[in-house]
């Protein structure tokens, strides 16, 4: 798995793009060796419902197969771009599946996208493994040895154009009519720093977190000598438009560390509290709108 840490060639580039993310279930296909979402008009994703917090991600999910006919496909849980900036990111970790409760086995795959394709069979052929990879990236230079990579692939400024993702990947069988239960649980990756103050916190992510006039006030009411504690964690939500149809039932948790966190995001829908620290949202025949991306705030420890 690539590790994050500062690096010197992009972090300029990439600190000004998203952090890390998780997203829904998606079926995938082969694009020349590479993985690439496709739809799936056949099968309805019956209901989700989606659990966030800073320590754990919880996801179930129940799919139904509308036609006449079993349907196989390659299946993807994909991890946004893995970006490499200023902020701290603690890796993806314990990631596991079950099918209908019983545990299943996923393969870990590297994902280059490049104007929607992967293009990390291209740096295989090319003779880059992924360690010569995350060397260009740390150095900004090519490991002795390699094959130049096409100029195609950056711009003027010699930023690359692709992004880096990781897949987790399992073959799965829908019989027909048939409801199939899938979940997914892990640690999720954040990102964060040091305290911050309410003004660079709105500055960062004002726009994506919808930190509003209250919440700018809540966060200046967190702020210690020098700054918040925070932490930003971002969830790809429309790849359940793959599938046919709007959710069904669709249902979103999401919990704060401690009842007196602050907590910002961007939603089109009422978050209702039902407990000191959770808030909660249901819907019926949803289609997300948006991804999420939610900032939690609290006072230095």
């Amino acid at each position: 798995m690539l590790v994050s840490r500062t690096l010197c060639l992009f972090a300029l580039y990439l600190l000004g793009h998203g952090l890390q993310a998780y997203a829904n279930d998606s079926s995938v296909g082969d694009d020349n060796g590479g993985l690439l979402l496709t739809e799936q008009a056949n099968i309805q994703m019956h209901s989700e419902t989606l659990s966030l917090s800073e320590t754990a991600v919880d996801v179930r999910y129940q799919f139904i197969n509308t036609s006449a006919h079993a349907i196989t496909t390659d299946m993807a849980f994909p991890m946004p771009a893995m970006y490499f900036g200023m902020s701290d990111h603690n890796a993806i970790a314990d990631f596991k599946l079950w099918v209908n409760d019983q545990p299943q086995t996923t393969q870990r795959r590297l994902v280059v996208l490049l104007a929607g394709h992967d293009i990390w069979p291209e740096w295989k052929r090319l003779g880059w493994s992924e360690n010569d990879m995350m060397s260009l990236m740390e150095n900004g230079e090519s490991p002795a040895g390699k094959t130049a990579l096409p100029p195609s692939w950056f711009d003027a400024q010699g930023m690359p154009r692709f992004t880096v993702h990781e897949y987790f990947t399992w073959r799965q069988h829908f019989p027909a009519k048939q409801p199939i239960q899938i979940r997914h649980h892990y640690i999720p990756s954040l990102s964060t720093g040091v305290p911050q103050s309410a003004t660079t916190l709105l500055e960062s992510y004002g726009q994506s977190s919808c930190i509003d006039a209250a919440a700018r006030k809540g966060i200046q009411q967190r702020e210690g000598e020098y700054g918040a504690d925070w932490a930003l964690l971002r969830y790809i939500l429309t790849t359940a438009n793959n599938w046919q149809g709007p959710i069904g039932e669709f249902h979103l948790i999401i919990k704060k560390r401690a009842p007196g966190d602050l907590l910002s995001l961007c939603f089109s829908g009422q978050l209702q509290k039902t407990a000191a620290d959770t808030f909660e949202y249901r819907a019926h025949d949803y289609t997300p709108p948006r991804d999420l991306e939610i900032l939690f705030v609290r006072r230095p420890e």
